[in-house]
């Protein structure tokens, strides 16, 4: 599942801020032989990202 939410707020004509905020889970498995042996792992991630911009128009 992933998911964002944003916004953008305009200052004036040619200036604007935006902030977004994004979330994704990720969780995956991996199986290989090594050898003889089965060797399984699985890694979950479940990153917050935030970002802040601003924006000119010219």
């Amino acid at each position: 599942a992933a998911g964002q939410v944003g916004v953008d707020y305009l200052i004036n004509r040619d200036w604007l801020v935006n902030m977004s905020v994004w979330y994704m889970d990720i969780d995956t498995t991996a199986k290989y032989k090594s050898g003889v042996t089965t060797v399984k792992d699985s890694v979950r991630l479940d990153p917050w990202v935030f970002m802040f911009s601003a924006g000119y128009r010219f």
